[in-house]
């Protein structure tokens, strides 16, 4: 995610590795070969749909702790006079 994070069309990306590393053969092979394709899509959408917001929510909070603690150094540093 932090490589295409920045870039347009991120659920593409994250799509694309998603299929590109994971096997499902497995849906195939259990019976499902009519579905294969259905049930392959359906599960990469919801991962990414539910992954990508996700990252994006833990980095914003991970950065918004750095600024306040950056804020709080400041003011200590200016109640210190220094």
């Amino acid at each position: 995610m932090s490589m295409v994070a920045h870039l347009e069309s991120v659920e593409l990306y994250v799509t694309d590795a998603i299929k590109n590393c994971v096997d499902f053969d497995w849906i195939r092979s259990a019976g499902y070969s009519l579905h294969y394709q259905g049930i392959e899509d359906g599960t990469v959408t919801g991962i990414t749909r539910i992954s990508v917001p996700l990252w994006c929510k833990q980095k914003n909070r991970m950065m918004n702790k750095a600024s306040r603690q950056m804020v709080l150094k400041r003011k200590f540093l200016i109640l210190s006079h220094q």
